[in-house]
Parts: structure tokens; C-alpha cells; sequence
């Protein structure tokens, strides 16, 4: 297995259906990785980001408590697994153990921890997708600056068209075309994220 280190890049929503993602960069590819989860989890993981702190312990602060009595903590977090849009997470603890996660509780523990996220590089090369840095900047108020494509040749949206290819299918599996996916919608400031696919069974089990 090899782990890649991404950039966490915040809660952002996309299309008419406003869905919930986080940006994850595979910067040494420049990749996007969008981690697809219900509206409540993006909602604790962007006002949690935002520097909020509930008055009574939440399910992620009792976890994080429990394991740190019981096996010294958390030690690193890892995305490792990807199937139908699905994402399965990694705890690794401080023992040496290793925990099963949903990617929302994964990135919860991750931010609350301050602790870099990896990603296995097969999960990286099947889920992730290019996007031109004018469309970044555009719709998620991001800018990575990647190297321009040379003069006179024609542009693609990342400037390679296999990669676009496979952002189209990205788009049209949550039922959007490329116009859909960026309709109305601005850069999002504070806006709910995502885990896996908005199709996921997860949401359903986020509100019951």
C-alpha cells in the first residue's frame, strides 16, 4: 500500500442539488479528490473548522477521548479504500491498531488533531480528476497556479483530455452535466462538505 499526503482545501457544495464535498489535492499530480458526504456531517466538519467548540462532548469528542485513555490516541489518518463512490477511512492508533472509518469521522479526527491525511495511491488514481485552475478559482475560490499549456495549443479544461473525460463521468454519475455542476454556483465560503458519493447509503445512516 502506498500512502500519498493530501491538501485538505475546505467544504465546498456543487450543482443544483447543492452537494456536499471536501477538496482534497494531490498536489504532486495537481488532482482534485472530492470526498462526497451528507449535509449534517459537512455541517459539524465546517463549523468545527471554523473554530466552534460545543458546549457538551459530541460523538467525535467522545471517541477521541476513549481512545486516547485506551490506546494513546490517534496517530494517523488515511483514506484507503474507494468502490461505487463509496470511501472506507483508516485510524491508525498509537498501538499500532487500526480502525475502520467513515471518511466524515476521519476528517473530523483529522482536523481536530491537526494530523496530515493520506490516501492510498490506487484510490488517488481511480477517484481523482483535474481541474483547470480558472474553474478552481472561479466556483471554489482556489488557486494552485499549476504550469500554463504552451501557447497555440488547444485548451482542455486541464489541458489533458482523458482527464476530462473522466471529470465528465465524474459529473454525469451524480446525474449533472458540466453546465448543472457549476450553475449558480459561487465559491463557498462556509458551506457544507461531503464523504462519499451523494448517492451514498452514508447519508441516510449520518441522520438517523
Amino acid at each position: 500500500m502506498t500512502l500519498i499526503p493530501v491538501e485538505y482545501h475546505g467544504v465546498h457544495t456543487a450543482g443544483p442539488e447543492q452537494f456536499t464535498c471536501v477538496l482534497l489535492r494531490w498536489a504532486e499530480q495537481n488532482r482534485i479528490l472530492p470526498i462526497w458526504m451528507s449535509p449534517l456531517a459537512a455541517a459539524e466538519l465546517d463549523i468545527r473548522q471554523g473554530g466552534y467548540t460545543p458546549r457538551r462532548p459530541g460523538t467525535i469528542d467522545l471517541l477521541l477521548d476513549l481512545l486516547n485513555r485506551s490506546t494513546g490516541g490517534v496517530t494517523a489518518v488515511n483514506i484507503i479504500s474507494h468502490y461505487e463512490g463509496v470511501f472506507i477511512a483508516s485510524l491508525v492508533l498509537a498501538d499500532g491498531e487500526q480502525l475502520d472509518a467513515r471518511p466524515s469521522d476521519a476528517l473530523l479526527i483529522a482536523r481536530a488533531l491537526e494530523l496530515e491525511i493520506h490516501v492510498e495511491e490506487d484510490v488517488l488514481n481511480q477517484a481523482s480528476f483535474f481541474v483547470s485552475d480558472d474553474v478552481l478559482e472561479e466556483y471554489f475560490g482556489l488557486r494552485f497556479d499549476s504550469a500554463p499549456t504552451t501557447s497555440g495549443e488547444e485548451l482542455s479544461a486541464s489541458g489533458d483530455a482523458e482527464a476530462d473525460a473522466d471529470f465528465e463521468q465524474m459529473m454525469r454519475s451524480l446525474g449533472m452535466s458540466e453546465s448543472d455542476f457549476f450553475e449558480g454556483n459561487g465559491p463557498a465560503d462556509a458551506g457544507p462538505e461531503s464523504d462519499s458519493g451523494p448517492d451514498d447509503e452514508e447519508e441516510n445512516t449520518e441522520k438517523d
